[in-house]
């Protein structure tokens, strides 16, 4: 079996922000990178298989993605877990 998925390491630090939810800059980035990937909601949506009100709710802040959310979002938008989370 291949394994599509690429990995990095993150330092407690990393998964203390992402998972207590208090970083602010993942909605901003999310947005960001979506726009100058030439993406509308509709396309992330659709490529990452969710809702379209969960990528609205990502954008807004008003939902945090887990780490395997922000990864495969990393995959997809050709950037990094770092430029989504900081």
């Amino acid at each position: 079996m291949i394994n599509n998925y690429a990995f990095c390491e993150l330092t407690e630090k990393d998964m203390v922000t992402i998972y207590g939810g208090g970083s602010e800059d993942i909605a901003v980035n999310l947005k960001l990178l979506r726009i100058t990937s030439g993406f509308n909601r509709r396309d992330l949506a659709d490529m990452m298989n969710v809702s379209l009100s969960t990528i609205t709710k990502y954008e807004k802040g008003s939902r945090i993605p887990d780490i395997d959310t922000i990864i495969k979002l990393a995959e997809m938008l050709n950037t990094d877990v770092e430029s989504l989370i900081f």
